[in-house]
C-alpha cells in the first residue's frame, strides 16, 4: 500500500438490538466496547433511546486530539451524560 494512503474501516451496527439483550441483570443502560486493537476504526451505533446514532472512532492519539477540536465536526456533534 502506498505510504500516502490512509486507511480508514466504517462499520454500522445500527438496527442490531443490542440493548433488548438481558444477561440476568436487565437491559443495559450503555454499551461500549473496552478497547479496540486496530486504529482508523469508525463504528456507528443507534442510541439507547433510537434518536440517534453514536459514532465510535478509534484514531491515534495525535489524530484524535484535531479530531476532537474540529469545529466544522464539531457542528453536527451532541454530547450527553449518562444518568444511572
Amino acid at each position: 500500500m502506498k505510504e500516502d494512503i490512509v486507511p480508514f474501516n466504517f462499520s454500522s451496527w445500527c438496527k442490531f438490538p443490542m440493548y433488548e439483550v438481558d444477561f440476568g441483570w436487565r437491559n443495559p443502560m450503555w454499551i461500549g466496547l473496552v478497547s479496540l486493537p486496530f486504529k482508523n476504526v469508525v463504528i456507528f451505533i443507534d442510541t439507547k433511546s433510537g434518536d440517534g446514532i453514536e459514532a465510535w472512532v478509534n484514531l491515534k492519539e495525535e489524530d484524535m486530539d484535531k479530531f476532537e477540536s474540529d469545529t466544522e465536526l464539531l457542528a453536527y456533534a451532541s454530547t450527553t451524560t449518562l444518568n444511572a
